[in-house]
């Protein structure tokens, strides 16, 4: 950034000096994320323009109840395909008009920043970007989003609002799109030509300055007390939407589907049986704050069913198949799951804690237990010997692979994954394999469970090894959630839980 241009946006220059000390680690991981957002819109414009998208019309209103009402007898194909004629677009329709809305905003402000005389020149500049374009994407973002006015550095008019991490993240998805999808620039980075001194290539949403200042951002509002849930990152609300669209749908065996009643039935990509291992994948990664390829990793023989021990306290003993099948009742309270990984990113030589998961009797759609509980159920019907991976590879409509050792692969997990949202009518574009990375479980730990730093800390394996890259980029996180809910922890036990 030029001295003439910290000279004019006073307010702006301390906001830069505070993101030129965010950590190279913390960077790149978002980054990371915004390219497969980006790679993901990506996706779905082919899929729409190949006219492949889903969109379901089935109200997802009702929850588990619903599993046993019948439709209604006027409900016929022609109702179904009118509505999926209304609503068909609307979804990926409307991120594609907010695209070119923020768009039309970023030349305006470049007008209002001197940076050209009208808006349509800026569209002129590519491929000869100046070097400080990702400058005035920050200083756009920081205008609407940040608390100060770049030019005074003095606190915004109680009149002027200030957008959402939300909003911020929306805009800067803009700039994303417009260089990575209608210039064709893709996910390459924003670097410095190596032939041409002064001249710089690539996406310029993908630069250090843009990186640093949305990490600075975030952690901005997190302090000012703002709930900050990352447009990537998956919530409990959208979890209970899932689980109430999968539990509300009849369960029937599917044979081979014609493409024909494919297009008639947007919402048949899977049943039940796929819709609940997948559930299980996401609530799994989401809650033990796993990477997604972590979770897909894991095999029945990670899992220990366990039962409560009516003689001795506090003692536990493995469950059999055999007493999952049998008449003898059992209380939800009276089970847990033992998950033991054998490998994680963060633990790449063993040692690590086994993860004890209970019921959860009052958010049945986060009770993890009863989702493996489920999946148990449902794999045993299918496969006798459960053994090899828990989550296989996808077979048809409601199928899985019979072979132990065939997992599912992460491009059908986001085919499926982006199918189930868009069951619910949630635009797939800004999520991915990140959106179940450590932030959406830390967000429903700390703002949900009110847990503490040391205790999500030790629940999610980074408290033993401090000096990990890993721990660097989650901790702040943790620490400016609970600075903002000015709680205060004198005693935890040794091993959190679920």
């Amino acid at each position: 950034m030029s001295e003439s241009l910290l000279h004019a946006f006073k307010g702006a220059d301390l906001y830069f000096a505070e993101s030129k000390h965010i950590s190279v680690e913390a960077a790149e991981e978002d980054q990371t994320e915004e390219e497969e957002s980006l790679l993901n819109s990506f996706d779905v414009d082919d899929c729409e323009a190949a006219g492949t998208l889903r969109f379901s019309t089935t109200n997802t209103a009702g929850g588990e109840d619903n599993v046993k009402k019948k439709k209604p007898k006027h409900s016929n194909n022609q109702l179904a395909s009118s509505l999926q004629a209304a609503s068909e677009g609307v979804v990926i329709g409307t991120t594609l008009s907010d695209y070119q809305r923020y768009w039309n905003q970023f030349k305006e402000f470049c007008v209002t920043i001197d940076k050209a005389q009208v808006a349509s020149k800026i569209d002129n500049l590519f491929p000869n970007l100046p070097a400080e374009f990702p400058t005035w994407i920050a200083l756009w973002i920081m205008d609407k989003c940040d608390e100060n006015d770049i030019w005074t550095g003095k606190a915004k008019d109680p009149s002027v609002p200030c957008a959402t991490y939300g909003t911020a993240q929306k805009m800067r998805a803009t700039i994303s799109h417009k260089f990575g999808r209608d210039y064709q620039l893709g996910t390459q980075p924003w670097l410095e030509h190596p032939a041409m001194p002064g001249r710089f290539i690539g996406n310029p949403s993908l630069s250090v300055t843009i990186s640093q200042y949305m990490v600075s951002l975030r952690r901005r509002k997190i302090r000012a007390g703002e709930a900050v849930m990352s447009a990537r990152a998956m919530d409990e609300p959208t979890m209970k939407r899932l689980w109430e669209f999968a539990w509300s749908r009849d369960r029937k065996e599917f044979g081979p589907i014609s493409r024909k009643r494919k297009a008639e039935n947007p919402s048949e990509w899977a049943g039940f049986l796929l819709r609940e291992m997948l559930y299980l994948l996401y609530l799994l990664s989401m809650l033990c704050l796993l990477r997604y390829d972590e979770a897909l990793w894991i095999t029945w023989a990670d899992v220990t069913f366990q039962v409560q021990d009516l003689l001795i306290k506090n003692h536990w003993l493995d469950a059999t198949p055999e007493l999952f099948t049998s008449q003898v009742s059992y209380q939800p309270a009276q089970f847990r799951v033992k998950l033991e990984l054998p490998f994680r990113k963060t633990h790449q030589y063993g040692g690590i804690a086994p993860f004890y998961i209970y019921a959860d009797p009052d958010r049945p759609w986060m009770c993890l237990l009863r989702a493996f509980a489920i999946w148990w159920l449902l794999a045993h019907e299918r496969h006798r010997e459960l053994n090899g991976f828990i989550f296989r590879k996808k077979i048809g409509v409601d199928s899985i692979s019979v072979s132990p050792t065939d997992c599912m692969t992460s491009d059908s997990f986001l085919e499926c994954f982006r199918n189930n949202l868009l069951d619910i009518s949630v635009d797939p574009c800004p999520y991915g394999t990140h959106s179940f990375q450590s932030q959406a479980g830390v967000n429903f730990c700390t703002q949900v469970r009110g847990w503490s730093f040391r205790k999500i800390c030790d629940w999610g394996g980074w408290a033993e090894n401090f000096d990990n890259p890993w721990y660097h980029i989650q901790v702040p996180l943790v620490l400016e959630r609970q600075s903002s809910r000015g709680s205060r922890t004198l005693h935890e036990p040794k091993q959190a839980r679920l």
